[in-house]
């Protein structure tokens, strides 16, 4: 296993004098990875650290398996997931890219050592990645939708805390726990508002710093694309936004605005890269922000902006009709195939479908998140049936939490750590998100935010009604009994992986 670019002083630590921390496991993450030189790009989100590599045949994916903290990995095309959970997720991520800065101190010294930042791969690297992006429209596709998911990951923590704090707005009113005059009212919904805006903005942000752009440019574009009033601008339509209206409704400012920012930031970026070429580089520092701030900003305005409206409520529109019309096997397709779609890691990319839908004044709900939270909860089942059936000390150990948290939205510890490790109960997840899907679908169940799933959602769930409320309970528990006995039934096979671990 290459060990060259980890600093010697690194290398001196015992494993008794730092087993357990989080510096400690960093270290052997990036070992096992094939070293900070093959590190290219750290990310995380709530559960998963995310490494993009430049040489995926450096990885040591048997000596991550086994480690005691890891949960699971994952290969999406050349990013390499390693499931830690959200306890450590976060201080490991920190730990790996203080360890990849300090490394590239260190390398840029070393003429034979591979530097580590951020810049693409070498020639040989590069040709090998276009050679994997041609192999079919399939691998297209992925590639695409992966590009959302690159976006979104990193803004996992806002999502939710948006989401949150809609369902308690949306309760308060609801409810009428304060009048809409009150200061708890008003503080809210300002508090809720904006979220909805910095959502943009950070969409704007990460798009820019995704394409090689100025990353400030972007999230100023993200603050042009969520004005209420954008399309009176170009006189396309839309009234006046009153102060009222965004107070009993503060995300209606957010218009559905992620695919329209991403679109005229990428357009910005293209702008800001040929200017660079262009101009000389001793006007670049004045110029270069300015034209591609306002050649960029212009067309958002004017092009992007009220096309992409037309768009996104076309495409909102069809999937209501769908919806509508045959509810019961879109949610049956759908809710059977969602953890798929979590294990491809391309799951954050439909929230940006999500936001159109809640935006659309037309539709104003959300009835694809009750789906796949029928998915998730069944993960959770799953994972108590492997629980309550294996006798292996270990996997019990691991599988009771991860099945907790799933309930509450958080599915990638039993999905990567449990049931796909296992094979059956995966299988057995599917058939209860299949058949909770299909009921919600056809009882027609709606949220009206988007954020968490399983027992959290239900602040999102209330508010639109009694019977909106005990159908989405039913769906629930008929998701997680159809799992858990499916589960049950198919058996538990002991991977050797897991019972290898130490307890």
């Amino acid at each position: 296993m290459p060990r060259e670019y980890i600093r010697p002083e690194q290398n001196e630590q015992t494993e008794k004098e730092v087993r357990g921390s989080a510096k400690a496991l960093a270290v052997r993450l990036i070992q096992l990875a094939g070293g900070a030189g093959n590190i290219s790009e750290a990310i995380h989100c709530t559960t998963r650290l995310r490494l993009r590599l430049r040489d995926s045949s450096r990885v040591d994916e048997a000596g991550l398996s086994g480690l005691p903290e890891v949960q699971g990995v994952f290969f999406r095309t050349e990013q390499l997931q390693i499931i830690l959970g959200s306890a450590n997720v976060f201080k490991v991520h920190r730990q790996v890219l203080r360890i990849l800065q300090d490394t590239s101190t260190v390398t840029q010294q070393e003429a034979e050592s591979p530097p580590v930042s951020l810049e693409p791969p070498n020639q040989e690297s590069t040709s090998k990645d276009k050679g994997l992006v041609k192999q079919g429209i399939l691998r297209q596709a992925v590639d695409a939708v992966s590009f959302f998911s690159d976006i979104v990951v990193p803004m996992i923590p806002l999502f939710v805390g948006v989401g949150l704090l809609l369902g308690l707005f949306s309760m308060m009113e609801v409810f009428g726990w304060a009048p809409q005059d009150s200061i708890w009212f008003r503080t809210l919904s300002l508090l809720t508002r904006s979220a909805f805006q910095l959502m943009a903005v950070m969409f704007g942000y990460h798009t820019a710093k995704r394409f090689g752009g100025t990353p400030p440019l972007g999230a100023a574009i993200g603050i042009v694309m969520t004005q209420p009033d954008l399309l009176r601008v170009t006189g396309f339509g839309g009234s006046h936004i009153s102060s009222a209206d965004l107070l009993l409704a503060p995300q209606f400012g957010y218009q559905g605005a992620v695919i329209p920012t991403i679109l005229a930031v990428l357009l910005m970026t293209l702008i800001e890269k040929a200017l660079r070429r262009i101009l000389p580089s001793s006007t670049s520092v004045m110029l270069i922000p300015f034209l591609s701030l306002a050649t960029g900003g212009t067309l958002a305005i004017l092009v992007i902006g009220p096309l992409t409206s037309q768009l996104s409520g076309s495409l909102s529109s069809m999937l209501e009709l769908v919806f509508r019309q045959g509810g019961t096997i879109f949610g049956l397709l759908l809710g059977g195939i969602y953890s798929t779609i979590v294990v491809s890691g391309l799951h954050h990319g439909i929230q940006a479908v999500e936001i159109g839908l809640i935006t659309n004044p037309d539709i104003s709900v959300n009835f694809l998140l009750p789906i796949w939270s029928m998915a998730n909860i069944a993960q959770g089942a799953a994972g108590l049936a492997v629980y309550t059936r294996t006798r292996d000390k270990a996997l019990r150990k691991i599988a009771l939490p991860a099945s907790i948290t799933a309930f509450f939205g958080i599915t990638e510890p039993v999905t990567f750590g449990v049931n796909l490790k296992l094979g059956r109960p995966f299988l057995g997840a599917a058939a209860g998100g299949a058949a909770g899907g299909a009921y919600v679908a056809f009882h027609q169940v709606a949220a009206d935010s988007f954020g968490l799933t399983g027992i959290p959602m239900i602040a999102f769930i209330v508010q639109l009604g009694q019977m909106n409320l005990i159908h989405y309970l039913i769906g629930f528990l008929l998701a997680a009994i159809t799992a858990f006995m499916v589960t049950w039934i198919l058996g538990v096979d002991e991977p050797s992986g897991i019972r290898n671990k130490k307890a």
